[in-house]
Formats: structure tokens, C-alpha cells, sequence
């Protein structure tokens, strides 16, 4: 886990000067579509580093599309069957990626489905969530 922060806050950190520029275009695509992948450790490893991502990156960086693809990747891990880890991961990454739900929540259907999932991992029992 050590190693899996370390590595995801050093990619966060080149991403927080490459993403504004324009380069590494694939690189939160890639997380986000790994998020889903059945392998925990990747999963872990994306949602980690997704959350610092979230945390380096400022709203204006990243456009709609990539902002939306990073909600659903949290979102979409908030569950409350399974191993609570990608859980946790997500609802720590949401914190820091409230920046950029404004125009997920001027919708009110995707406001309600971030708040459903809110409210979700307020009854995963983890004292951490």
C-alpha cells in the first residue's frame, strides 16, 4: 500500500504540470477505465491515484468529459457488497474531486446519483468512510 501511494502521488505530480499543457491526454481516461478493472490491484492503484490527481488539479485544467468520466470512475466503486477498499479509495478521491462535480450537480438526476452514493458509504460499516 506504501508503495501504491508513493508511485500514485509521483504520476499526480507530473500530471499536475502535464494535464494543464495538454499532454498525457490519456492518462485519466486510462484510470478511469482501469477503475473497473476485476484485478483489485489495478483498481486500487487507479482510485488511489485518481484521488491525487483530484487533489493536484484545479477545475479549469480538465474539461467537462474528463471531469464527468472521473465522478463516474468514483461513483461507480462506491459499493456496499465486496471488499471495502475501492470504497474507500473512492469516497476519500470524492472529496478532493468535488471541484470539478459543478456541472454534475446543476443536473439534478446526477446530483441525486453522487448523493445516493454519498449516503451509501455512510452505511458501509468502516470506521475510515
Amino acid at each position: 500500500m506504501l508503495v501504491r501511494n508513493q508511485i500514485a502521488n509521483i504520476i499526480a505530480t507530473i500530471a499536475s504540470i502535464e494535464v494543464p499543457r495538454k499532454e498525457w491526454d490519456d492518462l485519466i481516461p486510462n484510470l478511469c477505465n482501469n477503475s473497473t478493472s476485476d484485478d483489485i490491484n489495478i483498481k486500487l492503484a487507479s482510485l488511489t491515484t485518481l484521488g491525487y490527481i483530484c487533489e493536484e488539479l484545479l477545475p479549469e485544467d480538465l474539461n467537462d468529459e474528463v471531469k464527468n468520466n472521473i465522478i463516474l470512475a468514483l461513483t461507480n466503486n462506491i459499493i456496499d457488497s465486496g471488499p471495502v477498499e475501492p470504497s474507500k479509495l473512492s469516497i476519500k478521491a470524492l472529496l478532493y474531486s468535488i471541484p470539478f462535480t459543478s456541472p454534475n450537480f446543476k443536473v439534478q438526476n446526477e446530483r441525486d446519483f453522487i448523493m445516493q452514493k454519498v449516503f451509501l458509504a455512510c452505511s458501509i460499516a468502516d470506521d475510515e468512510i
